[in-house]
This record gives C-alpha cells, sequence and structure tokens, in this order.
C-alpha cells in the first residue's frame, strides 16, 4: 500500500504499457527456442534414417551379391543340361542312323545275292531247254513217243529243282501237273507208276502251306515308306507363364528377388495342361528319331523273312506295334491301317516246313532205264 501510494500519477499511466512490452518480448523469444528444438529433432531422425539404410545396404548387398550368384549358377546349370542333352540326342541320332544304314546295307547285299541266284538259275534253265532241244534234234529217227517222254522228265527234274533249291512250291506243282497233263495225252498203261507218282506228289505239295515270303518282303518295304509321314501324338502346347520385370528402386527388393526366382523356375520348368500319360511333347529330332525306330523294326522284319527266322521275325512285328500305339495317333486312317497289316502279318507262320522228297523224278528214271534195256 504505502510502495503505490508512493508512485506517481506518471508513473501509474506508464505501468501497464511496460508490463505489455514485456509480454511481447517473452513471445517472440518463445518461438526461436522451439524452433531449435525442432530442428535437432529433424537431424536426429535423419541420422537415424540415414544409419537405419546404410544398416539395411550393409545387410541386404551380400544377400543380393548371393542371389546373383545363384542366379548364375542356375543358368549355368541350365546351359550345361542343354549342352549334355544335346549331345546325347546327337549322339543316339548317329547311333541309329548306322545302324539303319548298316542294316539297308544288309538288305542291298541280300537282295543282289538273290538277284544273282535267279539270273544264274534262268542261265542253268536255258541251259537245261538248249540240253533238250540238242537231245530232240539227235532222235530225228526216234518216234513222238520218245520225245514226249523227254519233255515229261525235264519236267520233272525242274519240278525237284524248284522244289528243294528255290522252295518254290506253287512252280513245282505246275511243272507237275503239267507233265501229268503230257501223261494223259501219251495215254500209255506201261506208265501207270509214274502218274501214280505224279498225284502223290500233288498231294504231298497241297498239304504244305508256304507262305510266299517275296509278296511279305514288299508289303514291309512299302510300311516303311508309310511309316516316315505318321501323325504322330502331340501334347497341347505349352502354357505362358508372364513373369512381371522388377522396379529399378533399391526398396523393391522383394518384387526383385520374386523376378529372378521366377525366371529361374520357368528356365527349369514348363507348365503344360494336364493330358493322358501316353501323349507326348516330342521335339523335331525326337520325332525323328521315334520314326527310325519304328522304321528299324519293320526292316529287322522284313530282313528276318528273307532269312526265314520265324522269332526275329514275330519280335520285330511286336516292337512295332507297340511303338505304333505307344507314339502315334491311332485314330488316323493310315495308323489304323498300318496296325492291321502288321497284325496280318504277325499271323503268317514263316518257320521252314519240311519238304517232301518228289516221287515221281525217279520213277520214270527206272522206266526209261527199264525201256532202254528192253530196246537192247
Amino acid at each position: 500500500m504505502s510502495e503505490q501510494a508512493e508512485l506517481t500519477p506518471a508513473e501509474e499511466s506508464a505501468a501497464p504499457l511496460e508490463q505489455l512490452k514485456q509480454q511481447i518480448a517473452e513471445q517472440e523469444q518463445r518461438p526461436a527456442g522451439a524452433g531449435r528444438a525442432l530442428a535437432v529433432l529433424a537431424l536426429l531422425l535423419t541420422l537415424l534414417l540415414a544409419a537405419g539404410v546404410a544398416a539395411a545396404g550393409y545387410w541386404l548387398w551380400p544377400q543380393w551379391q548371393q542371389m546373383q550368384n545363384q542366379q548364375q549358377q542356375l543358368q549355368q546349370a541350365q546351359q550345361d543340361i542343354n549342352r549334355q542333352s544335346a549331345e546325347l540326342l546327337n549322339s543316339s541320332q548317329s547311333q541309329l542312323q548306322q545302324s539303319l544304314s548298316s542294316q539297308q546295307q544288309s538288305l542291298n547285299a541280300f537282295e543282289q545275292q538273290l538277284k544273282a541266284e535267279q539270273q544264274r538259275q534262268q542261265q542253268q534253265l536255258q541251259q537245261q531247254m538248249q540240253a533238250v532241244r540238242e537231245l530232240v534234234q539227235q532222235s530225228d529217227g526216234a518216234p513222238p513217243r520218245h520225245w514226249a517222254l523227254a519233255e515229261v522228265q525235264f519236267l520233272l527234274k525242274r519240278a525237284d529243282y524248284s522244289l528243294w533249291l528255290n522252295r518254290d512250291i506253287n512252280s513245282a506243282r505246275l511243272l507237275l501237273q503239267r507233265a501229268q497233263q503230257q501223261l494223259a495225252e501219251l495215254d500209255d498203261a506201261s506208265l501207270i507208276n509214274v502218274r501214280q507218282a505224279i498225284v502223290t506228289d500233288l498231294a504231298a505239295l497241297a498239304g504244305l502251306n508256304t507262305p510266299d515270303l517275296s509278296a511279305v518282303h514288299v508289303e514291309l518295304a512299302q510300311m516303311r515308306k508309310t511309316s516316315m509321314a505318321l501323325p504322330l501324338k502331340q501334347q497341347q502346347a505349352e502354357l505362358s507363364v508372364t513373369v512381371q520385370a522388377p522396379e529399378g528402386e533399391l526398396k523393391n527388393w522383394r518384387s526383385t528377388l520374386k523376378y529372378y526366382w521366377d525366371s529361374s523356375l520357368q528356365r527349369l520348368f514348363s507348365a503344360r495342361v494336364a493330358v493322358p500319360e501316353d501323349y507326348f511333347s516330342l521335339s523335331e529330332e525326337q520325332q525323328l528319331m521315334v520314326r527310325i525306330a519304328l522304321n528299324q523294326q519293320l526292316l529287322l522284319a522284313q530282313l528276318a523273312a528273307l532269312e526265314a527266322e520265324p522269332a526275329v521275325y514275330r519280335s520285330a512285328l511286336q516292337q512295332a506295334s507297340d511303338q505304333l500305339q505307344r507314339y502315334f495317333q491311332p485314330t488316323e486312317p493310315a495308323v489304323q491301317q498300318l496296325s492291321d497289316q502288321l497284325l496280318a502279318l504277325a499271323a503268317i507262320d514263316i518257320s521252314p516246313q519240311q519238304l517232301p522228297a518228289l516221287q515221281s523224278g525217279p520213277q520214270l528214271q527206272d522206266y526209261l532205264q527199264s525201256m532202254a534195256e528192253t530196246e537192247l
């Protein structure tokens, strides 16, 4: 009370103004201090963030390098696998082609040998016919009966030759029938034993059921040509898997890692639509190998038919039928036709049969000898 009483009226009027100035000064000093605190806090946060980024980079960089090394190793392994597969495929294809070429050469040599044998037989037949002509010319004074008997003797010898050397039953049967007709035209009762021997020989030949191996050979050769154009079973096309490219920022390392992982899996594995197990996805080289394998089995059956080896013949046809059902489209008419042909050929028995000994030739020879002794 005493102090307030001591203030002059001028000081009392200036006191509120001094208080207002002091409050304004205090308010101006407070924001400056708060700004410095915020700046210090922002600096600390920046340092912490930089330290976190540096720590994350220090931890992620080895992981990134390891992932790159794994990617390179996967690519190298894939390249090695592709190279080994190509080498194995080329080696297998070369071996198949060499085997097919060798068998083809054997078949060509056998065919040449068969043609040479046929030419030799034809030359022998011509020589025998020439000998008969010479015999007829030497026997100008002989009666026509001797000429007819000489012709019958030649026919019987030729029938025996066709049966035992050529194993040609049909030709032997035709020759015997021709000789039988010649003897019937002579109508000589003394030749009854010879005619009875011819009938016996014809009955023995009728009981044989020898297949026409030449027809089997020709049919198999035509099947080999057809097999190279048969349609194969093919799986549907591979599913296309789209791999999204990663973003270039470091913070998207998860998407980058996923991209390289998906790319590696796509190179190692291929996705296809689920189909039955007997459908295959074959490359062009594998398709060629399948066709060559089928052709090789048919060629083996062809050689076995010519050489009369029934076990090899049946085994080759069975292998060809299995490959045809496994790799080729069964609904196609060409495949069905080839399958039916294989079944029909498998039913043919190419086993060599025991050939009978013809009695008509020796019987006629005995008759001619006895007739010659009688004339003497």
